[in-house]
């Protein structure tokens, strides 16, 4: 039997003594030093206990006082269905596979069961799956969007009907609700300063598939921009269609890095730019975003974000099971940290 995560027991212990009486309403609970030296534990450990027992309504947290015991809702609701609507991108997207992984484990310890379907971006087909899982009647959802669920009149429904739902990876606008998504802007700061502050490129192009409608692709194009600004460099979104790619060549006129918005992207870009014989990074930097396992074999390896797919997984199932039992999470998005891997593509030995 699998041992349990100690960031679990430090949850277990401090829920423990909430449900005892030896911790009341309004009290403060112990702080994360207190807890890092009882449990011999990290303060990310710690902290994530925290997160999931704020996130589930037991407390809550004034910056710079503490984390205090939430007066206790006056009834949870009850949950008839313990089947939980999951629709993700293909089943051969890593992301989309560790957001799975990461969300199944943390239902499965609390009864729950997730439905899979995975869209393959065609709107019809979106729907007809989407209406599958109402039809199961599942409890609540917890969704990737694409760009195409911007017309998708059962997604929309499912919203304006306040049914819970919690996307992951990215929202779109016009579907504000609860998400868990990487911290996209302070990932992309990261990296792009890293080519400003380092390397001292200059003029950075942004390349993506998608347009800044979908939040991830809107957060990591701000990112790079504030650093950019911090910094003294300047960019250009370039959003480019499949076939534009046998033109991106071209963009080595203009620019001296190129940050591309996913990992996938980068790795065509890279290709595409060596079969016109143009060195990467002499030529010119690419980066990317994701951490893909295939960033750290290509030729250069891929200078990356790294993200952490699972961690999304869990919190996105945390936040639906309290929409679900209280109907009622305060912050409405809710970040997962990201990581800056420096490879070779950058322009580092």
């Amino acid at each position: 039997m699998k041992n349990k995560p100690m960031y679990m027991i430090v949850k277990e212990y401090i829920l423990s003594r909430i449900k005892k009486g030896e911790l009341s309403p309004e009290d403060r609970i112990p702080s994360e030093k207190e807890l890092m030296d009882l449990f011999q534990v990290s303060r990310i450990t710690v902290r994530k206990a925290i997160d999931e027992l704020a996130i589930e309504g037991y407390i809550y947290r004034l910056q710079g006082i503490g984390t205090f015991v939430q007066k206790p809702p006056q009834k949870a609701q009850i949950v008839s269905s313990k089947l939980v609507g999951v629709f993700l991108t293909t089943a051969s997207d890593i992301l989309s596979v560790g957001i799975l992984r990461g969300l199944e484990e943390y239902l499965s310890t609390i009864g729950f069961h997730p439905v899979v379907q995975f869209s393959d971006n065609d709107e019809n087909s979106e729907k007809e799956k989407l209406d599958r899982l109402l039809q199961l009647q599942v409890a609540g959802f917890i969704i990737l969007p694409h760009l195409c669920s911007l017309s998708d009149q059962t997604l929309l429904d499912l919203v304006k009907q306040k049914k819970p739902v919690v996307f992951v990876d990215r929202t779109i606008e016009g579907l504000g609700y609860h998400s868990v998504q990487s911290d996209n802007q302070k990932g992309a700061y990261d990296i792009a300063r890293h080519l400003l502050e380092i390397h001292h490129y200059k003029n950075i192009a942004f390349v993506s598939w998608e347009s800044t409608k979908v939040s991830s692709v809107r957060e990591r194009f701000h990112g790079a921009k504030k650093a950019c600004d911090e910094f003294g460099g300047t960019i250009q979104l370039v959003q480019i269609e499949k076939p534009q790619i046998k033109e991106l060549h071209l963009l080595t006129k203009k620019f001296d890095a190129i940050f591309a918005c996913t990992d996938l992207l980068a790795v065509e870009i890279i290709s595409h730019l060596q079969s016109y014989n143009i060195r990467i990074p002499e030529d010119i930097a690419v980066v990317g975003f994701d951490d893909r396992p295939f960033s750290e074999f290509i030729q250069p390896k891929l200078t990356t974000v790294r993200q952490y797919p699972e961690k999304i997984g869990e919190k996105a199932a945390a936040v639906l099971i309290s929409l679900l039992a209280w109907n009622n999470v305060d912050e409405q998005v809710h970040y997962v940290p990201t990581k800056l891997v420096v490879r070779n593509s950058c322009g580092c030995k």
